[in-house]
């Protein structure tokens, strides 16, 4: 089981202190964490079974196998739109963070 490449959050402040660095690695982890899923559809799909190889006997077993095929197919691909989903959140939120804090340091001039 791979280890977690980000050390721990502080515990145990009573101050909320949002780590920019810590949001902006953690986005930049995630196309590494969602890699595998790239080559899943293709290779599910290049497992097609044609129901025309199954005889009368088995036919059943193919349209479910078929059915399950399909299943794992979707499900792989709504996987790979959460992870970019997520990402994508993770990246917007550690862009907010830097705009607040940026519109909230004092400037001289």
């Amino acid at each position: 089981m791979p280890t977690n490449p980000l050390p721990p959050a502080p515990a145990g402040s009573t101050e909320i202190e949002i780590d920019r660095g810590r949001i902006s690695r953690l986005a930049a982890l995630f196309p590494a964490a969602a890699r595998p899923l790239d080559g899943v559809v293709p290779g599910l799909t290049g497992l097609a079974v044609a129901e025309a190889a199954f005889t009368s006997f088995t036919y059943s077993l193919a349209l479910a196998y078929n059915e399950v095929e399909t299943f794992t197919i979707a499900e792989a691909r709504r996987l790979g739109d959460d992870a970019e989903r997520i990402r994508d959140t993770v990246t917007l939120s550690a862009a907010a963070w830097r705009h607040a804090e940026d519109a909230g340091t004092p400037r001289i001039g």
